[in-house]
């Protein structure tokens, strides 16, 4: 007993700087991971011309895409990842970027041009509303467009593959910081019975 006590007495101070130091490195902005805000806008001449299930099923499947690849996504508590057809100013969507604690705003516009079936151009912004990057994909052949959204789809992936882990596209951090601090500190814990 007198044993555990003079290790613990001795293990102690240092167990409560791997906490305090935990929790400082969990604070501190560089502990913070990057993220993006997500925006799926549906441009007038998509509402005109195709229907609102093709406009929410691209943004579901983009969204589903993103998560895949480990794209670090933040949402707004109160809105989620907006979908919407109503036209919003960069500057309004960067405040709703900065709400969310996200770093970048990402804008998809998904329309329906008169020689398309469907156009889908994402955008990349950084808070300073400085646009970074942005690609574009189309379908227009055939008789109908019901494979269109899967092409568009398949294309644009292949265009923001490379752009993943980049800015605009932050990957999330594999494990928090931290995290084997604590199991250490419960195995030397553990080790004290």
């Amino acid at each position: 007993m007198k044993t555990g006590l003079a290790l613990a007495a001795t293990i102690g101070p240092f167990l409560l700087s791997v906490v305090s130091l935990n929790a400082e490195a969990q604070t501190s902005p560089a502990a913070q991971s990057e993220g993006v805000y997500v925006v799926a806008y549906r441009a007038p001449n998509h509402i005109k011309a195709s229907s609102p299930q093709v406009f929410h099923g691209f943004a579901d499947d983009l969204i589903s895409y993103l998560k895949s690849r480990e794209v670090n996504i933040f949402e707004d508590p109160e809105r989620g990842i907006l979908q919407t057809d109503e036209l919003i100013s960069v500057d309004s969507l960067l405040n709703l970027t900065k709400n969310a604690g996200a770093n970048y705003l990402l804008l998809a516009t998904v329309d329906r041009p008169v020689t398309k079936w469907l156009k889908v151009t994402v955008q990349a912004y950084d808070l300073s509303g400085k646009l970074l990057w942005a690609e574009e994909a189309s379908a227009g052949s055939g008789m109908s467009g019901g494979g269109a959204p899967g092409k568009v789809l398949k294309t644009l992936q292949k265009k923001l593959d490379p752009r993943i882990a980049q800015p605009g596209l932050p990957k999330k951090l594999s494990a928090p910081l931290g995290a084997p601090l604590k199991a250490d500190a419960r195995m030397i814990s553990g080790a004290n019975k």
